[in-house]
């Protein structure tokens, strides 16, 4: 059998916030993910992909990536659907967001809006963090 790719959705958007305000992010059609985990990313203009959290299909978020703004995001996920919140945002949490669960073997592309590697996504969410009410 033939491994089908999963194309997760996320609207393709861009927030604005004010620091300490929160944002969340969504990504639709983990249904398609099964048992596997959902990962999140976090990517910055200037940095690789980094894995903040993944979550299971119970439910269960684990952060084994040492993802240095790892306890900043909590995520939720039920049969469809699966979100990443930041409570409180900071300036450095400006970068888009990726949601992704594993799949077989294809490989990293740095596109604007899609990764893979062993994952398959596409789209994101970028969040602009701002000092100060405009």
């Amino acid at each position: 059998l033939a491994a089908m790719a999963t194309q997760l959705s996320q609207d393709h958007l861009t927030l604005t916030r004010t620091a300490r305000q929160s944002v969340s992010f969504s990504c639709g059609g983990t249904d398609q993910c099964g048992s596997y985990p959902v990962t999140w990313y976090q990517k910055k203009d200037t940095e690789t992909f980094k894995a903040i959290l993944y979550i299971t299909s119970g439910g269960s978020t684990s952060k084994p990536f040492s993802h240095p703004q790892q306890n900043d995001f909590t995520a939720e996920r039920n049969q469809n659907d699966c979100k990443l919140k930041i409570n409180q945002v900071k300036l450095s949490h400006s970068a888009s967001y990726y949601c992704g669960c594993y799949k077989s073997g294809t490989t990293v592309r740095n596109d604007p809006c899609s990764l893979n590697k062993n994952l398959q996504m596409n789209r994101c969410q970028t969040v602009f963090v701002t000092e100060r009410e405009q």
